[in-house]
């Protein structure tokens, strides 16, 4: 299995820019003929307190990104806003080699004026049971039960985190690892780049969440998996 997470630079609200920028990103990631291509979380609207209109946008990017999934033959996983009712949720979808959608996860981790997730799925492919998480979900005791329930090979966590006050990233690389232990599953991690100064970067932690590989600001992680 080889897995290709991209840092991708997002755009708040310019979803041409981000389209063509996932795209690219794409193109880039298929040289290295991954199974799986992951992307951060809402990479291709961006997100900004409390502007939802990029949900509008939620079908045409399914149909958009299923069809570079078919046309490929390989597996993505990307996070995007989601309408529902009179809320949104904030969701991250498994898109399967045939352009089919085979997972999708709603963020528990999310404040008011959205809507929050209350269970975890996990699919089944060629290498074994994947589950998906997003962001804060990494810090959140429900979502780690489920977790442990589910028993998945591998989870992939889409993230948006930006850095604000004392961040040091050192010690939030750290402290996601021993949050991936908690988990006790193999834990793919890639951050956008660009938004609010995010930090970008992706990450693979073992079980017992010592860091495998990581990547810095836009760069490519390739991972494969012998």
């Amino acid at each position: 299995m080889k897995v290709a997470l991209i840092p991708m630079r997002v755009e708040v609200g310019n979803f041409k820019a981000n389209w063509d920028e996932f795209k690219k990103r794409f193109n880039e990631a298929l040289k290295h003929e991954p199974d799986f291509v992951v992307f951060p979380e809402y990479c291709l609207t961006g997100f900004e307190e409390w502007d939802f209109r990029g949900a509008k946008l939620y079908d045409e990017i399914v149909g958009r990104v299923s069809e570079l999934a078919r046309e490929n033959g390989v597996y993505v996983v990307f996070g995007l806003l989601e309408p529902y009712k009179n809320c949104v949720y904030n969701s991250a979808l498994l898109i399967g080699r045939n352009g089919e959608v085979l997972l999708k996860h709603r963020k528990f981790q999310e404040p008011m004026k959205f809507c929050t997730g209350n269970t975890v799925k996990t699919a089944q492919t060629e290498f074994g049971k994947v589950a998906i998480i997003i962001c804060g979900d990494l810090y959140n005791k429900r979502i780690a039960k489920w977790i442990r329930r589910k028993r998945p090979d591998y989870v992939f966590m889409p993230m948006d985190r930006s850095p604000w006050g004392d961040f040091n990233l050192a010690e939030e690389v750290d402290d996601m690892g021993r949050r991936v232990a908690l988990l006790g599953v193999r834990t793919f991690i890639v951050n956008s780049f660009g938004h609010w100064d995010s930090f970008g970067g992706a990450w693979f932690f073992d079980r017992d969440g010592t860091l495998l590989a990581e990547s810095k600001r836009d760069e490519l992680l390739v991972w494969e998996e012998k």
